[in-house]
């Protein structure tokens, strides 16, 4: 099962990158090396200021 999960990855990763015209390698590296850790900031912000929002309404009672 793992291996078709993975096999069905690379073949979207393929597809992905024939159909922008560039390698596969260049799709991974936009997904794994670029994207993924801008995902992880991202949430690390808003579960920041959802934290502080918490803190705020917290204070307020």
């Amino acid at each position: 099962m793992i291996d078709y999960i993975f096999y069905l990855c690379v073949d979207i990763l393929i597809w992905l990158a024939k159909v922008t015209g560039t390698s596969y390698e260049f799709i991974n590296i936009l997904i794994f090396i670029i994207g993924y850790p801008l995902f992880i900031i991202v949430l690390i912000i808003i579960i920041y200021r959802q934290n502080k929002k918490i803190n705020n309404l917290t204070e307020k009672v």
